[in-house]
């Protein structure tokens, strides 16, 4: 059951990132520095929880996902 619970934290947090870029993108459309921190926390519980429950599949692709998202933020932060 706590397995289960975990990634429902996981996929709240990618949730509630996609609902916050929603309602924080303006005119401009670009994406908000808090919605990738958001996405990379509820992503980052995902590959935790794919690991420890043995799903190593989905546990790799969710942290190409994670590693992708960074890069996203660096690219925001830095450049």
């Amino acid at each position: 059951m706590v397995k289960m619970e975990i990634t429902i934290v996981g996929l709240s947090l990618v949730v509630f990132a996609w609902v916050l870029e929603f309602f924080l993108m303006g005119e401009e459309k670009r994406i908000d520095v808090w919605f990738v921190v958001v996405y990379v926390l509820g992503v980052g519980v995902l590959v935790y929880d794919g690991f420890v429950s043995g799903m190593t599949g989905l546990a790799v692709a969710n942290l190409v996902s994670l590693v992708v998202a960074l890069g996203v933020l660096v690219r925001l932060k830095f450049y």
